[in-house]
């Protein structure tokens, strides 16, 4: 037994050096999408309080126009989001420790995280933020956010060896880091006429009870109201014609929250409801239009919020 234990030890140990060799020998594509998530945690650690902070996926990176925000409310505004498959136990642990004394923190969980997303995120993504930024292991705290880093270097690994095999540059211009202004917003977008992407849409909502997503967001909750911090959660724009695909389900899941959640909510669903017309390539991507309009309806609802 004991040999076979030692052997299991040994063979785990090679496993993880080869790993390591894999990763730390494949090319870094320093542009990638993810690497941003380095940029987005430095900017959290060095803007200082009070600030307004943006938590949440790519709706949050696409569609919010934060130079309005601090334009408004004199206050900086770090723009933390990046990727819905980061997982919202990630997006809530990375800010955690960063908060201090008069920082309103706005939470935009897009739908899919109440309705079954995996609250620790996808290897892919994880393990590509974490190779970019590896002061962002700080996020991580569960083993199975662990087991996706692991996994997820090895497919960043092996995907940029590919492409560096394959010498091909990324049609793509902007989904890119350098895509980002200094406020963590994406504006690479800004200038583009893309439409919003054919079959592209919500997921199925579903209002499940008890709700994981919803008993993570109220740990942080409680975890972080006596720190003289503000939180609040806002739902994310949407095209109108997605909600009334699912409009019962959208009601069902409000309430749900409504009943549920401890964190104030600013709004409801119908709130940010916009033409199709004003997103760029996915349902949660505003273009320049929507992106504006979005951003008014945010500051008119804290500055509803701050008046009370």
């Amino acid at each position: 037994m004991f040999k076979l234990g030692y052997k299991m030890s040994t063979l785990g140990i090679l496993v993880a050096i080869v790993v390591a060799a894999i990763v730390l020998a494949s090319p870094h594509d320093t542009n990638n999408y993810l690497a941003a998530a380095r940029d987005k945690h430095r900017l959290l650690y060095s803007v200082a309080s009070p600030r307004i902070i943006l938590a949440g996926g790519s709706n949050v990176a696409f569609s919010i126009d934060s130079a309005k925000i601090l334009e408004r409310f004199h206050v900086p505004v770090v723009n933390m989001g990046l990727h819905v498959d980061m997982g919202l136990r990630y997006m809530l642990n990375e800010i955690a420790p960063a908060l201090r004394d008069g920082d309103v923190v706005l939470i935009f969980p897009e739908y899919e995280h109440f309705s079954g997303l995996p609250l620790d995120g996808r290897p892919l993504e994880l393990g590509s933020a974490i190779k970019f930024c590896p002061e962002c292991i700080s996020g991580i705290t569960t083993p199975t956010q662990l087991f996706n880093v692991a996994v997820g270097m090895v497919q960043t690994a092996e995907g940029d060896i590919l492409r560096g095999i394959k010498n091909s540059k990324s049609h793509e211009k902007i989904y890119l880091r350098q895509g980002f202004d200094q406020n963590g917003d994406m504006v690479a977008h800004l200038r583009q006429s893309d439409k919003l992407k054919p079959n592209n849409h919500v997921s199925v909502i579903t209002a499940l009870s008890p709700n994981s997503a919803i008993n993570l967001l109220n740990l942080f909750y409680q975890t972080h109201r006596a720190d003289n911090v503000q939180i609040f959660v806002i739902f994310p724009a949407i095209p109108v014609t997605e909600y009334e695909n699912q409009e019962k389900d959208f009601v069902a899941l409000y309430n749900l929250l409504s009943a549920e959640i401890e964190i104030p909510i600013l709004g409801v669903p119908q709130d940010f409801l916009y033409p199709e017309d004003f997103f760029y390539d996915t349902v949660y991507h505003m273009n320049r239009v929507g992106r504006e309009a979005h951003t008014k309806d945010i500051i008119d609802m804290l500055v509803s919020e701050f008046e009370k």
